[in-house]
């Protein structure tokens, strides 16, 4: 790769990262108003396969802009969820709220450090 090739790669991966952040305080949101759903009696099983899906989502994104830590979070709360599979009950809820509050205090970390 030569020099003016390099510098495209990393102009277009800094744009990338720029949206990334961009958006993390409405990520933090949704993931705020999933929290919220894990407590309604009707809403805690979709909110759980919404985070999982949010969650694989996240993770992709994070290592590809800079944020590892971020990524390594959402895929222990997405492979929490998913080790619970099926089997999934009402009081596991405080097992998933567990990771996703550790999620959300790195999303929050990185977004104040921004």
């Amino acid at each position: 790769m030569n020099a003016e090739s390099a510098a495209q790669l990393n102009a277009g991966l800094a744009r990338v990262r720029e949206r990334f952040v961009s958006s993390l305080s409405d990520r933090v949101d949704d993931f705020y108003d999933l929290l919220g759903d894990l407590q309604e009696e009707q809403d805690w099983l979709d909110a759980c396969a919404d985070l999982r899906a949010r969650a694989h989502k996240l993770h992709g994104i994070c290592g590809s802009v800079g944020f590892p830590e971020i990524g390594e979070k959402a895929a222990s709360l997405e492979a929490k969820i998913d080790s619970l599979g099926s089997e999934l009950q009402r009081e596991d809820i405080d097992d998933v709220r567990c990771f996703l509050n550790s999620l959300l205090d790195e999303m929050e970390q990185n977004l104040d450090a921004a």
